[in-house]
């Protein structure tokens, strides 16, 4: 963490006065269950942004994108949405809210680096704001909570930039911790630990498909859309019920009140959220199988129901449904562009390994594979 205080001087000529380390998070399973209130498994990805702040005397705010050698401005008199500011406008979205609510934080100088700036995803946006939001409350002695700055940073990116985004991802930021799943209940805003448990037998991998990190983008956006619009003409024909706990038979009665677009996208997200439940508790009692055939239940239900997916994530699914001892696999949310998480025997990484070349002489590219175990969490320091 001294790198990013020399590397604040240097550009700045003053030292931080705050530092923030907030870690990148992976959603396991359950990444489409806010629509329903439903279940989201996370987990600390081990990858995370630095960001530290210095106070200035003058209404400016300037950032500084320390391992690209990037620089932008902010004039905090004249907060407005420039598309060709890319990165700025998550944080111009974090002043500008923060205005909005009363608090007017004063000019300040930011440095950001760490092993997250090497993603192009929502989880670095969402850690870019949120590290902001909690600089600007220490920097400023707003006296807000940590969760008062998940909502701050949450709607910089949900209303100021207008990017679908999920506030549990930045509560997830706030709360996970190494060694644990973070089992999230939507509904509730509330959320419980579960031991990660290591043996000489199971291992979990995370597998970075390395497509371009535009290739889901849109389409994932689309269905976020499609998924926000069928919920909303689910509510209205049950507006008494909690919609996680509808049942199927319900939704195929509901015509002709929903498509069958409709249907098939809530059919999908209700049944996520119900298996992301159900891992919650294997994960519990330590059944290690039966999670890993849930996980490729769920990767199915992606590919044939919810239709997300691509040739290069079917590839890697199937290569592990076909390595003997591999239990199962399913795309994640919050790592790089196509990231899929298997359960497999450690004996048997090698196996599955090899294949990798043959997935280089397909599409081109290498995947990058590696062991997982959930680690960081949430670090302010003040006083540095």
């Amino acid at each position: 963490m001294n790198q990013i205080n020399n590397l604040h001087f240097k550009e700045f000529g003053d030292n931080p006065s705050v530092r923030i380390s907030v870690p990148g998070v992976y959603s396991i399973l359950g990444e489409y269950a806010d629509y329903c209130s439903g279940y989201t498994l996370y987990a600390g990805s081990g990858n995370s942004l630095n960001v530290v702040l210095s106070p200035r005397k003058d209404q400016s705010v300037r950032m500084f994108l320390a391992p690209l050698g990037e620089r932008k401005r902010i004039n905090l008199l004249n907060i407005k949405y420039r598309r060709e500011d890319r990165w700025a406008n998550y944080l111009k979205g974090v002043f500008a809210i923060f205005n909005t609510r009363g608090y007017h934080p004063a000019g300040c100088n930011i440095t950001f680096s760490g092993t997250l700036l090497s993603e192009e995803t929502e989880t670095l946006r969402s850690a870019m704001a949120l590290g902001v939001a909690l600089g600007c409350n220490e920097l400023n002695h707003l006296e807000l909570s940590v969760e008062d700055c998940a909502h701050v940073a949450y709607s910089s990116l949900s209303q100021f930039v207008g990017e679908p985004s999920r506030l549990t991802r930045f509560l997830a930021m706030l709360f996970v911790k190494a060694d644990s799943y973070l089992f999230f209940d939507v509904l509730q805003m509330n959320h419980e630990y579960i031991p990660f448990r290591t043996d000489n037998r199971f291992v979990s991998l995370v597998i970075e498909s390395n497509i371009s990190p535009q290739a889901f983008k849109e389409e994932i956006r689309n269905r976020r859309q499609e998924c926000a619009s069928a919920f909303q003409k689910l509510s209205s024909l049950f507006p008494s019920r909690i919609l996680r706990d509808l049942k199927e038979e319900e939704i195929k009665e509901a015509r002709p009140h929903l498509s069958e677009d409709d249907k098939r996208l809530i059919s999908y997200v209700l049944a996520e959220s119900r298996a992301t439940k159900e891992a919650a508790a294997l994960l519990e009692q330590n059944e290690m199988v039966m999670y890993g055939r849930l996980l490729s239940r769920v990767q199915v239900g992606l590919r044939d129901v919810f239709e997300i997916s691509c040739p290069e994530i079917d590839w890697l699914t199937k290569r592990s449904g076909e390595t003997s001892r591999s239990y199962g696999s399913a795309m994640i949310g919050g790592g790089s562009s196509g990231s899929i998480i298997v359960l497999i025997d450690k004996e048997a990484i090698s196996i599955y390994a090899d294949r990798m070349e043959e997935y280089e002489h397909i599409f081109g590219f290498k995947p990058l594979l590696k062991e997982f175990f959930p680690s960081g969490e949430l670090k302010i320091d003040l006083n540095i």
